[in-house]
């Protein structure tokens, strides 16, 4: 019988362990733990502090401190886990209220992940940060008052939403991705290009296939030191300060302490309940590796959706339960300079990895009907299994109603559809709204004609 849950972590994974276990059990103690010292918060909402569309840091606490206390959750905040002895179900902590030791029945891991450094010189330096904190939005936005030129590493979604909110704040700001293309985790090389001109022609620099190699300058950065991967010519672009974000790697050191077994992304292993390798220990969120829904294979997480999925799974099997999580989509959206650019399932750059033979359905579609006005282009890619004919991706990029249309193609993945059925899929209609024929049903059309379904 489970009498106290401990969860280590109050981010979007820990704080849904920790409400979902309440929620379901409203006997059991809980006590949640956290290293920083603020409750839980929005971490994909800290670009748009800097950008000033989120008024107020404060606004992105989602769990004011207090409200804790009257669902009978102890928190402790600026207070970190330093070991864990499971055979005894003992754990040791240290922090803002002094050292201490608790005993538990149920454990939660939701610690989360942290910046994974790039190999560059000079990453030591002052006004080099990156962006995955409260505390780090506060330094940046303090930043963007007083600095001219930005250079922003890595053009996955992290630095593509910081690189906006710094050009929206008048800054000079460069990206430079090492990559062929920005956001290649989202979207394939004609989709990012869409992307590209649309954030080259508001004014952003976007250098692709370019390793950035050297922060230069006394103390802080003076300047970024860059090799074009195609040449190999190397230059210098000012930087004033320098956002790294090259990627997260899973904060797993407590739980291969306590013996829980790592899987191949580097994240703690669970099950479909969310359990590790060890009986009532529990992982989720950025810390926590699962499986990609479609193949099964073992993958991270990453995403702010699957970490409230999974907590909520962790926590309700935590406190005696019996549910299940289905598996990672993916699912991904942002939007850039009015450009909403969204993503499910397979990429091509996925599916061949996984070696996964795909046929696409492509076009160019508009948001309503031709005849009238304000309608938006919108580039539409659907993924279907060469094989089965399935559903296995989908990619979307224009000016409206993409993110939308990428929930319906989530569900298709979800409920195991294939081309046939999408294109049978019966849309809405109004003239004001959309068109007769959705540009989703057109795509799984030529899809289907290829398939010859």
């Amino acid at each position: 019988m489970v009498e106290h849950i401990a969860v280590i972590g109050c981010g979007a994974a820990g704080a849904t362990a920790a409400l979902q276990a309440r929620k379901f059990n409203r006997k059991v103690e809980i006590s949640v733990f956290n290293s920083e010292s603020y409750s839980q918060y929005s971490r994909c909402g800290l670009p748009y502090t800097i950008s000033g569309k989120v008024a107020d840091f404060d606004d992105l606490v989602l769990m004011p401190p207090d409200n804790w206390g009257a669902l009978k959750i102890e928190t402790k905040l600026g207070t970190s886990v330093t070991d864990i002895d499971h055979k005894s179900r003992e754990l040791f902590y240290s922090g803002e209220g002094g050292d201490g030791t608790l005993i538990y029945d149920a454990l939660v891991f939701a610690t989360g992940a942290e910046n994974a450094d790039p190999p560059i010189k000079g990453l030591d330096k002052k006004r080099v940060y990156g962006l995955r904190t409260l505390d780090d939005a506060k330094a940046l936005a303090a930043e963007a008052d007083k600095a001219k030129t930005a250079v922003i590493i890595g053009g996955g979604l992290v630095g593509m939403e910081a690189a906006e909110a710094f050009h929206e704040r008048g800054l000079d700001v460069t990206v430079v991705e090492f990559l062929p293309h920005i956001l290649l985790a989202m979207v394939d090389p004609d989709m990012a290009k869409i992307v590209e001109e649309h954030c080259g022609e508001h004014g952003l620099k976007i250098l692709n296939n370019t390793a950035a190699q050297e922060i230069k300058g006394k103390g802080s950065p003076e300047s970024v030191v860059i090799q074009s991967r195609e040449n190999e010519v190397v230059s210098e672009i000012p930087a004033d300060f320098v956002v790294v974000a090259t990627g997260v790697k899973p904060l797993t050191r407590l739980a291969e302490k306590a013996g829980a077994e790592i899987g191949k992304s580097r994240g703690i292993k669970t099950d479909d309940k969310m359990m590790t390798s060890i009986d009532q220990i529990y992982a989720c969120g950025d810390c926590a590796e699962n499986v990609e829904f479609i193949t099964r294979t073992p993958c991270a997480g990453g995403l702010g959706t699957v970490a409230v999925r999974q907590g909520r799974v962790a926590g309700i099997n935590a406190a005696g339960g019996n549910v299940t999580f289905p598996g990672i989509v993916g699912a991904k959206v942002t939007k850039l300079f009015g450009l909403e650019i969204a993503s499910t399932g397979f990429t091509d750059d996925m599916a061949k990895r996984l070696e996964i033979p795909v046929v696409k359905g492509s076009m160019k579609g508009s948001t309503k009907p031709p005849y009238y006005i304000g309608g938006k282009e919108l580039k539409v890619k659907t993924f279907y299994n060469k094989e089965t004919g399935k559903l296995v991706g989908g990619q979307l990029v224009g000016e409206e109603d993409a993110a939308m249309r990428l929930n319906v193609l989530t569900l298709g993945i979800q409920q195991n559809i294939d081309a046939v059925e999408l294109f049978d899929f019966e849309n809405c209609y109004a003239p004001a709204i959309c068109d007769t024929w959705d540009p989703l049903v057109s795509s799984a059309d030529a899809a289907r004609r290829r398939l010859k379904l």
